[in-house]
């Protein structure tokens, strides 16, 4: 936006400047020019009247008043007889005729010339004046000046630079003046568009600055304010609501469970079978609480420094059983030792035992489940969890990270686990992405800072 007005500012005054300074300029340079073809010419009839009556007698022609003249002014002076004939030319000394000249055949006519033309001989424009030497309607000859126009021409372009300048000066001013307005209109834009963009990455507190702000934006900059405060109030209620909620429902069902397990040890075996059923249901509702609680925490947090490779190395045995019991093969691929990775305390294992499970669990019996750390393309550590199942249509796999999505599968679950993944993850700064294998399944990769 500032070079926008800038640009606008410095628009305006170019078309006013120059709608004043190009006309203003043409105008001396056209009358320099005329006030020197007047000087040129007044000059030349006075040469004339010098000579008149040597010429209408004639008698010699002394030329100590030209050659006097031309050393005075760098003129060139032509004086030719009623024949056309040169009878004083201060650059030639032999007679020449100039009857092929149309300022010299003007002249003899009885009529003034003054105009300019280019010289071959000095490659510049020349001031051309000739003036008749008559006397009534008689005439007895003409004098022709010729002069180079470089000081009429020195003299304008000393005027264009003059005007250049005083352009060059008013634009600058203006581009001063036009930041400055800018500034103070922009600096608020952008502590809004800042402040705007920390509450879309999580940060709540973002407040925008209302200070030496015009008093429209100052307006919307305390309307934004209240609106985040009533927004960071709301979701500040919601959470603490989530793990309040997370945190009272963790000692009662830990209760219930005990009191099944007892329960489905004093039981037959039809009762054990049952009460195993609600034993799983109640550790599947406890997994949620947890999950819900992990969920409700949100923003950056303070990370700690893991060794990767140690990490899944670790996960990956205590995983093994329960692949085996699925007749799954699950491996761990360490392609760099001592790839460390910053994670939130104890995130690792959340991810590492979400990713397996949930590969596990959609991998038929039979197949092969890859976990493996490598180095990422700058220094940092990337996870990758590869598994040999269905996959994930297209369409869904935007959906894959969504809480409470579990797609059409039959496999029992919260939905939770790759949203706790994606989740933890974003809270140690860094990235997870999901998409199907080229051979079949799909890979889940998690990119740590180091």
């Amino acid at each position: 936006m500032t070079r926008r007005l800038l640009l606008g500012y410095v628009a305006i005054v170019l078309v006013l400047a120059g709608s004043l300074a190009v006309p203003f300029g043409l105008v001396f340079a056209q009358r320099q020019r005329e006030q020197f073809a007047v000087a040129l010419e007044r000059d030349a009839v006075v040469l004339g009247t010098i000579y008149e009556d040597a010429l209408q007698h004639g008698g010699p022609l002394d030329p100590l008043p030209a050659l006097d003249y031309a050393a005075r002014t760098g003129a060139r002076v032509v004086v030719v007889d009623r024949s056309g004939m040169s009878v004083i030319d201060t650059a030639a000394g032999d007679p020449v005729s100039f009857t092929n000249r149309p300022e010299i055949v003007t002249a003899l006519a009885g009529s003034r010339y003054s105009g300019t033309r280019f010289s071959e001989t000095l490659g510049a424009d020349l001031f051309v004046v000739a003036v008749p030497v008559a006397s009534g309607a008689e005439v007895f000859g003409a004098v022709r000046l010729t002069v180079l126009n470089r000081e009429v021409e020195a003299r304008v372009r000393r005027m264009w630079v003059s005007l250049g300048l005083v352009v060059l000066v008013a634009v600058a001013a203006t581009a001063v003046v036009a930041v400055a307005v800018a500034r103070s209109v922009t600096h608020p834009v952008e502590d809004l568009r800042r402040a705007a963009t920390r509450i879309a990455a999580g940060d709540l507190s973002a407040r925008a600055g209302v200070a030496d702000a015009p008093p429209e934006l100052a307006q919307l900059a305390e309307s934004f304010n209240e609106m985040a405060s009533r927004l960071e109030t709301l979701v500040e209620s919601q959470r603490a609501f989530v793990a309040d909620a997370s945190h009272q429902l963790r000692t009662p069902l830990t209760a219930l469970r005990l009191r099944v397990e007892n329960l489905e040890a004093s039981g037959d075996a039809t009762t054990a079978s049952d009460l195993g059923e609600v034993v799983r249901e109640v550790e599947r509702m406890s997994r949620m609480v947890d999950q819900l609680l992990e969920l409700s925490r949100s923003g950056q947090a303070a990370v700690e420094t893991v060794d990767l490779a140690d990490a899944v190395a670790q996960r990956v045995r205590l995983w093994e059983g329960v692949a085996a019991e699925r007749a799954i093969d699950l491996e761990a691929r360490i392609d760099v030792e001592g790839c460390q990775a910053s994670v939130v305390p104890g995130g690792v294992e959340q991810i590492l035992d979400n990713l397996i499970d949930n590969a596990v669990r959609y991998t038929p019996r039979g197949g092969r489940v890859v976990v493996s750390v490598a180095r990422g393309d700058r220094e940092g550590c990337v996870l990758e969890v590869r598994d040999t199942g269905p996959g994930v249509a297209a369409e869904d796999r935007r959906r894959l990270f969504d809480r409470f999505w579990r797609g059409a599968s039959d496999e029992p679950g919260t939905g939770l686990g790759l949203s706790i993944v994606a989740h933890l993850v974003e809270r140690s700064g860094g990235s997870v992405t999901a998409e199907n294998a080229p051979g079949g399944g799909l890979v889940v990769r998690v990119a740590f800072r180091s």
